[in-house]
């Protein structure tokens, strides 16, 4: 059963599609000329959270500027709706959980016209988020429960999966859609649901507004070898754009890197920025802190995917039934798009 909360429901996919269509022409990396700079239109995951800050925070410091390219950054709606604007054209380059973007590549009909570059999570960071006097200790507590999601997010794509694998019966469950991530946490506090769709790194946002002890159910505690988020271009600009799109990803893991590495100056640099304005730095700041453990890879380069760990988890979809056989890794990623 999938309730709203919202009264007004998200646009259909194919009026998003047919819009985008017709607006192709302004969504488009235009073609590079003599020291030209390059406008690029780019989709946050969801919203603007402190995990979205490398792309803020390498603004601020001017790296995509010396890249030559003038960066707009868009709140994003999920990887459903953010790869239905990627194919049409709407914007250039948009933030897709990987395991979303395999799903939604190996569906009939599915989109394919995309690849995935530079890799921001190596590890998935999906959770549930109960709070602590609702009884929820495991997965198999969420049976029948009353869910809040993302429409188009990983956690509601993701879930058959995570519930086979932690065993237990999903089909109970009563959904609770709203597509603003930051209005979650309301919802748990309010008792107008029993958990939220949430990632680990934002557990602090959510005690901030529920202000009572918490229950956190990560996904990787049953979904290993999954990874997070990554950077995704369609196949027109990966295969007529490299260039631009190499640029694009040595600016943004500047970002990553400077994030990782000082999160209290990259919080204070996320929260001054117009598109984050009234959200407080020191809740970015941890977000950015309790990504570490899911960012740096335990071995290769900051941002790159390992083909084989791609391979597993292909694997590891194909074998829980979210996905047929057939996918490769070339299929979906483009490694030489990262310098």
């Amino acid at each position: 059963m999938v309730r709203t909360i919202t009264r007004r429901r998200l646009l259909a996919g194919g009026a998003v599609v047919a819009a985008g269509v017709a607006a192709s022409a302004c969504g488009r990396l235009p073609a590079p000329g003599p020291a030209s700079v390059q406008t690029v239109r780019v989709l946050t995951g969801a919203g603007f959270q402190g995990r979205e800050a490398p792309l803020l925070v390498a603004r601020a410091q001017g790296w995509f500027r010396d890249e030559g390219l003038a960066v707009e950054v868009l709140p994003g709606k999920g990887s459903g709706e953010n790869l239905k604007l990627l194919a049409a054209g709407q914007v250039d380059v948009a933030t897709l959980d990987v395991n979303a973007a395999m799903i939604e590549a190996s569906a009939p009909g599915g989109i394919r016209d995309f690849r995935l570059t530079s890799v921001l999570h190596q590890r998935n960071l999906a959770c549930f988020v109960a709070l602590a006097s609702s009884g929820i200790r495991t997965p198999g507590d969420l049976a029948g429960r009353r869910l809040s999601y993302l429409p188009g997010g990983i956690n509601h794509v993701l879930f058959p999966t995570y519930a086979q694998l932690a065993g237990f019966d999903p089909s109970g469950v009563q959904w609770v859609g709203n597509p603003v991530p930051a209005q979650h946490a309301a919802l748990l506090a309010e008792g107008r649901v029993d958990a939220i769709s949430q990632f680990v790194p934002a557990v602090e946002s959510v005690r901030s507004v529920a202000k009572q002890d918490l229950s956190v159910l990560p996904f990787a505690d049953w979904i290993g070898d999954l990874h997070g988020s990554a950077m995704a271009v369609s196949t027109a600009t990966a295969t007529n754009l490299a260039a631009v799109v190499r640029r694009f990803n040595r600016a943004l893991l500047r970002g990553l890197d400077y994030c990782m590495s000082h999160p209290d100056q990259a919080g204070k640099a996320y929260a001054s920025q117009p598109e984050t304005q009234g959200q407080q730095a020191h809740l970015a700041t941890a977000e950015l802190t309790a990504l570490r453990g899911y960012v740096t890879p335990a071995e290769g380069r900051l941002g790159h995917f390992d083909e084989a760990r791609v391979a597993r988890n292909i694997a590891i979809l194909h074998g829980a039934g979210a996905i047929p056989v057939g996918l490769v890794p070339s299929d979906i990623i483009a490694p030489d798009l990262v310098p």
